[in-house]
């Protein structure tokens, strides 16, 4: 995780609705030892009661679901569009 680096959400300029809805992002949540990851196109982000937030829909059938359940973190990143066919592999491969 050194890669990974603390972003304040103040700091995104980038159009959320551009990017969860036509970029997509992945998903991602679980331990160091057990995670999984998929691609998503659907939540969007806001400030509720004077704190961003974050909200993803996933369905109770897809495996991501139980790690985001089990699991107090978890994460969003978004890529550009040179990694559309890896996406394309996380959203039909678990």
């Amino acid at each position: 995780m050194i890669n990974f680096k603390s972003l304040n959400p103040e700091k995104i300029n980038e159009n959320a609705i551009d990017l969860i809805g036509r970029q997509w992002m992945l998903i991602t949540a679980g331990t160091l030892n057990s995670y999984n990851t998929m691609t998503a196109s659907w939540g969007g982000v806001g400030m509720l009661w004077n704190k961003p937030v974050v909200f993803i829909f996933i369905r109770p059938q897809r495996y991501t679901y139980e790690f985001v359940e089990s699991n107090e973190l978890f994460t969003c990143t978004f890529f550009s569009k040179e990694y559309r066919k890896a996406l394309n592999y996380c959203g039909s491969h678990s």
